[in-house]
């Protein structure tokens, strides 16, 4: 590795560092006090949302298959199978902590409410990428539609990657929450889901520089790119939690990482 890569190891890393602090002080306020039954069934639903758009992946699936050999590289489709499955397993974890929260089978329009896409894909339905339940969602969206202009493919498709979970901190300070059933029960899920997310994002940034960053401005457009997906992937989970910090809280992890008094 060049000195030129390990300084953008480290300036990625650290972009990720703060915004990771930063998710983990929203779920760390959330559960710094009482919550209601209904609240934290609403969290999960949101929560929910970001899941379930595995839904949207499985045509491209279906495409790799027809392509084995003939475009689609076979680790490229095992790659892809194995993401899915991890989605899907942490959507049907989540599902059934919700049900068992409403104490009732959960029909697919309450499932599926806050059901929107991670980033812009010129094949998905608008409404699945501009849901109104969930607008800093939505405005997720369009940060990573407007990498594209001026944002090499494979430097735009690897900062998307690396973001994956927001750095896993929203995850991991919620396996801390024990304080009744359901934080116990929230915590367990939220444990597997960062030993996945962790593999789909912060564990791809050596390979990444390794692969893509070769000049200063391949630098300079990836902490660029990865800043500003952080920074709305943080209000993303702000949202998701209900909104326990405020913007001006938010500002002090894109200025500095320091957590909100």
């Amino acid at each position: 590795m060049t000195m030129l890569q390990e300084r953008a190891e480290q300036a990625l890393r650290d972009v990720l560092a703060r915004y990771t602090a930063g998710e983990a002080a929203v779920v760390n306020r959330f559960f710094a006090q009482p919550r209601s039954s209904q609240e934290y069934l609403e969290m999960v639903l949101r929560q929910i949302g970001r899941e379930v758009q595995i839904a949207h992946w499985l045509p491209k699936a279906a495409r790799m298959g027809e392509e084995l050999e003939r475009g689609a590289g076979r680790w490229d489709l095992q790659r892809f199978l194995e993401q899915c499955a991890d989605e899907i397993k942490h959507y049907a974890l989540l599902a059934d902590l919700a049900e068992w929260l409403a104490e009732r089978k959960l029909s697919a329009e309450e499932l599926r409410k806050y059901e929107v896409n991670a980033f812009w894909d010129e094949e998905v339905d608008d409404r699945y990428l501009h849901n109104p339940h969930l607008p800093e969602a939505g405005r997720m969206v369009d940060v990573t539609r407007e990498l594209i202009e001026g944002t090499p493919e494979p430097i735009r498709r690897g900062v998307v990657k690396i973001s994956e979970g927001g750095g896993g901190g929203a995850f991991l300070e919620a396996t801390r929450a024990q304080a009744d059933e359901f934080q116990r029960r929230f915590a367990a899920i939220m444990g597997d889901i960062a030993s996945d997310e962790m593999q789909h994002g912060p564990e791809q940034v050596a390979g990444f520089v390794k692969d893509q960053v070769r000049t200063e401005a391949d630098l300079d457009m990836s902490v660029r790119a990865l800043t500003a997906v952080m920074a709305q992937h943080l209000r993303v989970r702000n949202e998701i939690y209900g909104y326990p910090l405020s913007e001006q809280e938010l500002r002090s992890f894109d200025l500095d990482g320091s957590a909100p008094s």
